[in-house]
């Protein structure tokens, strides 16, 4: 027994034995799966260490987003794609302020380059450019999230007559600010886009209820709707808060609608609701609360109004649950100025 016992511990108390690597010898498949990880800070400074890395660093297969933030001219945009795009690309986003400078002409030359490099290309940002001769046809088939928001277009052509035709992964649309060009009788089509879940009209001034009715199909299937700043009423939001049964984050600010549009709707309406922006209507801190009482069910709320309220949270019970929603009123309210909430929405990534 105790030679047994002996014999035991001597075989784990044996030291193990350890193997280093050179990192020159790691392989280049991984070295680039590491570094397919990094963010491009990171990856710039493993550019520097040596000239390998500095060549793997520069690799097509981690060129999978690309991001602009200072305007670029056509020519500059097509050597940008010509020299850049590749089937690796997964999002590309030209990020412009709104009103700034220019619009960035894009022809359907452009596009269709871009279609034919990246394949595979999930997300497309598109701000502030002028779209007028382009259609979701000449885009690739594989986006996802799409957003030409402050562009210039002609609904009827660049949506076409059905565009789940050429965009049948399409989840998140973002058209705010189009609002010169787009106008409720362009709407109807967005029917047709039964993967849609999150969609953004902020700033579309010229869509009213009659909008709101022709989409009313696909209401249900959207978990993001952002209608600040059009000109709907309490008859559209009435639609929308009697069909949007799936929405979690539900934006109404910035447009007419009172408590009256609470008074008629359905029981028990919006049961997934979490964020919900009221700033700069007419909506009273009472007919809110009313209405949160009477019409929710079991998630915490954050709600985003300019109103001031007896204590930021307010906690009641529906049945056996209980039910709490926080008045947010930290946001700087200036009339007039949008809530961009798209600028902070992180679920379908068009920040």
């Amino acid at each position: 027994m105790e030679e047994s016992s002996e014999t035991n511990f001597a075989e784990v108390s044996r030291p193990e034995t350890l193997f280093s690597l050179h990192i020159n010898s790691v392989p280049d498949v991984l070295l680039l799966d590491i570094f397919s990880r990094l963010n491009f800070e990171e990856l710039c400074m493993c550019s520097r260490v040596c000239q390998r890395w500095h060549v793997l660093a520069k690799d097509f297969s981690l060129r999978k987003r690309i991001t602009v933030r200072r305007p670029l001219k056509s020519g500059q945009f097509l050597s940008l794609i010509k020299y850049h795009f590749t089937h690796f690309l997964e999002e590309f986003k030209l990020l412009k302020p709104c009103g700034q400078e220019s619009l960035l002409s894009v022809k359907r030359n452009i596009l269709w380059k871009l279609s034919n490099k990246s394949t595979n290309l999930k997300k497309l940002i598109l701000m502030s450019c002028s779209l007028s001769a382009v259609s979701l046809e000449d885009l690739p088939s594989s986006l996802e999230h799409l957003s030409i928001r402050g562009s210039e277009i002609f609904p009827d052509v660049f949506f076409g007559l059905n565009p789940n035709m050429f965009v049948p992964h399409l989840v998140s649309l973002d058209i705010g600010g189009v609002s010169n060009f787009l106008t409720s009788q362009d709407l109807h089509v967005f029917s047709k886009l039964k993967s849609l879940r999150a969609l953004y009209l902020e700033g579309c001034f010229r869509i009213n209820n009659g909008g709101i009715d022709s989409i009313i199909d696909i209401l249900p299937q959207l978990e993001v709707l952002d209608v600040e700043g059009t000109d709907i009423s309490n008859e559209g939001a009435l639609t929308i808060f009697n069909n949007c049964t799936n929405v979690r984050d539900l934006f109404i600010g910035h447009t007419s609608i009172d408590d009256l549009a609470f008074a008629r709707v359905k029981t028990h309406i919006l049961p997934h609701l979490t964020s919900f922006c009221v700033r700069n209507t007419n909506i009273s801190s009472m007919g809110l609360h009313s209405f949160l009482l009477h019409h929710l069910s079991k998630h915490k709320l954050v709600v985003r109004a300019n109103f001031d309220c007896s204590g930021s949270c307010k906690c009641f019970s529906i049945g056996e649950r209980q039910v709490c929603f926080q008045i947010d009123n930290t946001f700087p309210f200036l009339a007039g100025i949008e809530c961009q909430h798209y600028l902070s929405h992180k679920s379908y990534g068009l920040n």
